[in-house]
Parts: structure tokens; sequence; C-alpha cells
């Protein structure tokens, strides 16, 4: 029987992996969770928007329409949005989803928290609107792009008049 050896690329990307493994354990454990196979960016997305707003988590981690319920019985649909630094290579579809009042969108940066927002689906319009939006259907979603959030970054008070939430990283 021939022996191959193991090529070196190969112990190289095992060692990544337990890495990734530990630090994915820790964060699991940090959130209170013991196990799972969620992306780790939904999960820590959900438990941060829940600490922002006051928030419990859904009966569900996985259930559709929302994934947090405020203390008034409102409910939250909480999605993230990644991208590298500078460009964005990604874009969000925002949609108003029925019996949903919230929705909270996340924003990475090389996997750095920028901030997140929570905007109230049964206003999207105005919200379009004043991001200079021209699709179609902007009552029932938003085409949320990197220059959107620049001018929501940059201007929070007038988005927060249209009842948007922001919370800017850092938090602190």
């Amino acid at each position: 029987m021939n022996v191959v050896p193991v090529p070196t690329r190969v112990v190289t990307l095992i060692a990544a992996l337990e890495a990734y493994r530990q630090a994915r354990q820790d964060l699991l454990a940090s959130l209170g969770l013991p196990m799972s196979n969620r992306d780790p960016l939904a999960e820590i997305s959900e438990h941060l928007v829940a600490a922002l707003t006051g928030a419990t988590l859904a009966p569900s981690r996985v259930q559709a329409d929302y994934d947090l319920i405020l203390p008034d019985e409102q409910k939250i649909q909480v999605r993230y949005l990644a991208n590298p630094t500078g460009t964005w290579v990604n874009e969000h579809l925002i949609t108003r989803l029925p019996n949903v009042e919230w929705y909270a969108l996340v924003l990475f940066e090389a996997f750095t928290l920028q901030g997140v927002l929570a905007l109230p689906t049964a206003e999207l319009a105005p919200i379009g609107a004043a991001l200079g939006k021209r699709h179609p259907r902007q009552d029932e979603m938003l085409r949320f792009t990197h220059r959107n959030w620049c001018t929501i970054r940059g201007h929070p008070e007038r988005f927060r008049e249209m009842g948007v939430r922001v919370w800017r990283s850092p938090f602190a």
C-alpha cells in the first residue's frame, strides 16, 4: 500500500477549522446556546437586536416571519447584511411581512459590526422617499444599498423622525 503524505494545505485547513470551531463554541456559549448549526451571524444578530430593544426571542429559533417579540407584543424580523469594507458586493431587500411590525437589519463590514437599523414595516414608503428610492412597491419593500446606509448613518435624526431606530457602532 502506498502512503501519500498529507499536503501542507490540508493540515493548514484542518487547523483553521479547529480554530473556527473553538471560536464558534465560545460565541454560542456567550449567547447561552449549547449547540447550533445556524449561521453564527444570524444567531448573534437576533441576540444583539433583542438586547438593544428589550425583546425576547421567539419560541422557535427557526420559525418563519418573526424572530423577536417586544414587551408590547409587536414582532421583529431580524436579518443581517455582511459586506467587505469599502465597496459592498451585497445588498438587501427589506420586506413587509403580515403581522410583523418591525424589520431589523444588522450591518457587518469585514465581520465588524457597523450598526443596526429597525424599520417600522407599516411606514416603508416615506423611508424609501427619504432615501431617494425609485423602485416600485416601496410600501411593501426597500432595496437597501451601501448608499442608503451611508445616508442613514450620516443623518440618523432625520430617519428617527420617521420611526427608524438607528444604533451605530460603537454602542458604548
